[in-house]
């Protein structure tokens, strides 16, 4: 008998649906699991969306109150799918109740905010498992590369590209939203998957300088309606960049000289004004033996370049190789559907959740836990710093 864990939905915008989506198609992907999550209730801003949450989920309860959700003792587990200028005071009350969370990206803010969020967890003695949902590294074809780099088929890495691609600032008559404000932006919402990406792939950088753009200074407060023109409707200042772009020095955690001539070098690009993306997430690895390259919208596939295989008359063993990863993933993680099926976005982060929840089932961290969204948290800081400061920071 599967141990039945309560879950408390804080936000039901898109991503809260993904959570949602992936509690219910999880008894299917992950059959081995030894809990069994369900959405016990949710808490949106507003009684209107709550109610339809409610009805969709087909919950327990919802409500306006997220503190009530959060602090109801028959609330095992918390999943935060707010805006992220909303995940504070939310994470400080799930901790100071030791229950599990599972935490969208990126974890808060700001340093200040990351500073509130270490001191509660060192206050309380928190010791229960936490997730943050970076779910690219769900992808079977992600952990494989993972894999190559790992068990040394590169050789030494010498250089990187990574990037993320959306379109979507490159309207002008898009309303302001949250994410054009301070707690919003490219460099939180996409730079964060990017950053957490090279961590697990490669290590953070020593050292990093970034410079930053904002497309259109103002936007709308709102839609512009049929017979309008722009001139009809208030602006209000952008507070966030639209695009990020970061050269990089080193590993840090190798311990060698940045300065060192030879220091591995990387670019990591995120940007919302790439015309033709939609959702875009691309990254090539090179070493001295080799290299590994993989694109989100192809993602059933990464691509490995042997290095080592000879080249000669008419090519030889010499070239890449399309190593089809799909979804053959290891248990508890996949059982449903095929091997040889195609990986989607949705998919990434039912893996990411099944790793929580074997986290929550057997104790310890198996995945990216509050600790790293907090150094991915820090490496934000970083970045930030040197987009205001034109400056080399040091992580």
């Amino acid at each position: 008998m599967k141990k039945t864990l309560n879950v408390g939905l804080v936000g039901f915008g898109m991503i809260g649906k993904a959570h949602a989506y992936g509690l219910a198609t999880l008894p299917f992907f992950a059959p081995g699991l030894t809990v069994a999550p369900r959405i016990l209730g949710v808490a949106t801003s507003r009684a209107e969306t709550a109610e339809s949450a409610r009805e969709t989920l087909g919950c327990e309860f919802a409500t306006t109150d997220w503190r009530a959700l959060i602090e109801n003792p028959a609330v095992d587990v918390v999943h935060i799918c707010t805006p992220n200028a909303e995940h504070l005071p939310a994470l400080l009350a799930a901790i100071r109740l030791g229950k599990p969370i599972y935490c969208e990206k990126p974890v808060v803010s700001n340093a200040a905010e990351a500073a509130q969020v270490r001191a509660a967890l060192a206050e309380t003695g928190y010791d229960a498992p936490t997730q943050v949902a970076f779910h690219l590294r769900g992808f079977a074809a992600v952990r494989r590369a993972k894999e190559l780099i790992a068990s040394g088929r590169l050789g030494r890495l010498v250089r990187y590209r990574i990037g993320y691609y959306h379109a979507g600032a490159l309207d002008a008559s898009a309303p302001f939203r949250w994410k054009h404000a301070p707690s919003g932006g490219t460099i939180l919402d996409l730079a964060s998957h990017l950053l957490d990406l090279t961590d697990y792939l490669i290590g953070l950088p020593a050292e990093l300088t970034a410079t930053a753009t904002t497309l259109w200074p103002t936007r709308p407060v709102r839609a512009i309606q049929a017979g309008e023109t722009a001139a009809d409707v208030p602006t209000r200042p952008v507070e966030a960049e639209d695009a990020v772009s970061i050269l990089t020095r080193g590993v840090a955690q190798s311990g060698a000289d940045p300065r060192d001539p030879a220091a591995s070098t990387g670019v990591i690009e995120a940007t919302k004004l790439a015309a033709g993306a939609e959702d875009e997430m691309t990254f090539e690895i090179g070493g001295t033996q080799g290299a590994v390259r993989f694109s989100l919208m192809e993602p059933h596939y990464l691509e490995f370049f042997d290095g080592t295989k000879p080249s000669g008359a008419n090519g030889g063993e010499s070239g890449w190789t399309r190593i089809a990863a799909g979804a053959r993933y290891e248990a508890p993680e996949c059982d449903f559907p095929s091997a040889k099926s195609t990986t989607g976005w949705l998919r990434a982060h039912v893996a990411s959740l099944a790793t929580f929840y074997r986290s929550v089932a057997e104790g310890g961290s198996f995945g990216p836990d509050l600790a790293q969204g907090l150094r991915i948290q820090d490496a934000l800081d970083a970045v930030k710093r040197s987009v205001e400061r034109r400056s080399w920071e040091t992580l």
